[in-house]
C-alpha cells in the first residue's frame, strides 16, 4: 500500500510531461514548411488533418531571427506577441511568437534584437498582404542574442 502513492505520483508526472515539450520532436522552419507543402499538395482532407495533427506534436526551433515588432497579443492566453519575418523560398514569412516570459519580451528592441526561439506550432494563416505565409508559435522560450553573434543554420 505504501508503494501505491509514489507510483501514482510518478504516473501523473509522466503523463503531464508527455503533454509538454519534453517529449516532442524538434524541427526547424524548413522542416515545418516541408510538412506544410505536403498538406497543401494533397487533396485528401483526412490526410491533411493527420498532417496538421502531427504538427501539434512538434517544437519549432527558430535560430537568430530579428525582432520586427512587439505588439499587444490577439491571443487571449498571452499579453504580448513578438513578430519576426524570414525569407522563404516562395516568399516572405511572418512569424508570430508568443511567450509568457514578459521579462524577456520587455528587453527586446524592435528592429534591433535577435532571438532564438523554441515553441509549439499553433497554426498557419494567410492574409491579403505581402506575406506568403504567417505562422503562429505558442509557449515559446526566448533567448536574446548578442547583436554580433553568428547565425546558425
Amino acid at each position: 500500500m505504501k508503494n501505491i502513492v509514489p507510483i501514482l505520483i510518478l504516473l501523473f508526472f509522466l503523463q503531464s510531461c508527455a503533454t509538454t515539450s519534453i517529449f516532442k520532436e524538434k524541427i526547424n522552419l524548413a522542416g515545418l514548411l516541408k510538412i506544410r507543402d505536403n498538406i497543401e499538395s494533397t487533396d485528401n482532407i483526412a490526410k491533411q488533418l493527420l498532417l496538421k495533427n502531427e504538427l501539434s506534436n512538434k517544437i519549432i526551433v527558430l535560430n537568430r531571427v530579428k525582432v520586427k515588432d512587439i505588439i499587444a497579443s490577439s491571443n487571449v492566453d498571452y499579453d504580448f506577441c513578438v513578430i519576426s519575418e524570414v525569407k522563404g523560398d516562395k516568399g516572405d514569412i511572418e512569424l508570430y511568437i508568443y511567450s509568457k516570459n514578459i521579462r524577456a519580451v520587455s528587453r527586446l528592441k524592435k528592429g534591433e534584437s535577435y532571438i532564438d526561439a523554441e515553441g509549439e506550432f499553433s497554426r498557419f494563416f494567410t492574409t491579403l498582404d505581402d506575406y506568403y505565409l504567417k505562422i503562429e508559435i505558442v509557449n515559446s522560450r526566448l533567448r536574446i542574442l548578442k547583436p554580433d553573434s553568428p547565425r546558425e543554420e
